[in-house]
């Protein structure tokens, strides 16, 4: 993981992206180093660390988010965007565990969410199909 994105900075952040290569980045699709450039690519590696910075520039010029270029395992970059009030809450604490939790709860939320929804979903279901005789009855009935 090169980019840790928190859901309350996701809009703000890719506001800020410009292109398919920084959108990638965002997405975790990429390496802030460009190691990963390969063959042609690898030529114009200079534009595509110009095109890096750029976005770390805006990026931190985003008056809502915060944006922390850290070092995670075997010196890897590893660059965090959250807002500048969970910046704030996560005061001296290291940002990279602050932030994947952050991402994590917000996940596990999502799931729940979505597991109520499909409960929801199938109760309707089911009372629809014990109604669906009576509505017959009714719809004939006229």
């Amino acid at each position: 993981m090169s980019t840790i994105i928190t859901p309350k900075a996701r809009v703000a952040a890719f506001a800020c992206a410009r292109g398919g290569y920084q959108v990638g980045l965002l997405n975790d699709c990429g390496t802030w180093s460009g190691s990963e450039l390969t063959g042609r690519a690898a030529s114009y590696g200079t534009k595509y660390r110009d095109s890096r910075n750029a976005l770390l520039n805006r990026l931190g010029a985003e008056p809502s988010l915060s944006v922390t270029r850290a070092t995670g395992e075997r010196g890897r970059i590893i660059v965090v965007v959250m807002t500048k009030a969970e910046r704030k809450r996560a005061g001296e604490r290291p940002i990279i565990p602050f932030a994947e939790g952050i991402v994590e709860r917000a996940a596990k939320a999502r799931a729940v969410a979505e597991r109520r929804a499909a409960r929801e979903k199938a109760r309707a279901e089911r009372n629809l199909a014990a109604d669906l005789p009576a509505l017959e009855v009714i719809a004939f009935a006229r």
